[in-house]
């Protein structure tokens, strides 16, 4: 597969909603074990999700609490639900061009250095409420797929833009129950506190992250929201279980 056969697959990628992505060299990440990993391969393909219209097409309609028991009981060798769906999704548009995902990975699996892989991009940058605010897609955008093949780097292309944080009245702050939004940084035990609170309103969403304007044509819809959420609840709860046992 030639260069133009690759930029008409990232095009495509883009359409279907995967529209922030790079391809950085793995020489240029600093991450233990990573080059191995990647090997043979010399390229890292990081896709990220810009709105939910991803989500949306894998969900097509389905029952949140559906789709959550779904999650829940995902085997050994998935990756969960949604992951499956964007490994397949990519993998389908790579067609037979060597490729190997690294990211979604198994549970059973080593995860991904992907703090290193988001910083080398210029896409690091936590906000108030710990996602990172691009510019553009405020904090409506998530890594979706990281893939290794060959191919040429990217030039140093589109970063976060300016923080919107720098001009804005902080909805985000009043907004959150918890407390847990505020100058210093996001405090974690704060937020999780509320969030395991039986009956929080926090559970299946955060309403900080609602209340910020920051790219909010790209926002996620209710269900998409409700399912991301309502995930990592899950995974909330067993880590308390497994705390407590």
């Amino acid at each position: 597969m030639n260069d133009a056969r690759l930029a008409d697959l990232r095009e495509q990628a883009v359409r279907l909603g995967y529209g922030l992505q790079t391809m950085l060299p793995v020489s240029a990440i600093s991450a233990p074990g990573l080059a191995s990993l990647a090997a043979p391969f010399r390229t890292l393909w990081l896709v990220c999700n810009t709105g939910d219209a991803v989500q949306r097409r894998w969900r097509a309609g389905r029952d949140i609490e559906a789709l959550l028991a779904d999650n829940a009981a995902t085997g050994a060798g998935s990756c969960g639900p949604l992951d499956d769906f964007c490994r397949a999704e990519l993998g389908a548009l790579l067609g037979t061009r060597a490729h190997r995902v690294l990211h979604p990975h198994p549970a059973s699996t080593a995860p991904l250095p992907l703090l290193a892989l988001l910083a080398a991009a210029g896409w690091l940058r936590p906000g108030p409420f710990m996602n990172t605010l691009h510019a553009r897609y405020g904090s409506w955008w998530a890594v979706r797929a990281v893939i290794a093949l060959d191919a040429g780097a990217d030039a140093p292309g589109e970063a976060l833009g300016p923080s919107p944080c720098l001009d804005c009245s902080a909805p985000c702050v009043p907004a959150c129950p918890a407390a847990a939004v505020g100058k210093p940084g996001w405090e974690a035990q704060r937020c999780l506190a509320q969030r395991v609170t039986i009956g929080s309103g926090c559970a299946r969403r955060c309403i900080a992250r609602e209340s910020c304007p920051a790219g909010r044509e790209w926002r996620y819809e209710p269900a998409t929201i409700a399912y991301h959420y309502g995930a990592s609840q899950q995974t909330l709860q067993r880590w308390r279980g497994g705390e407590r046992a």
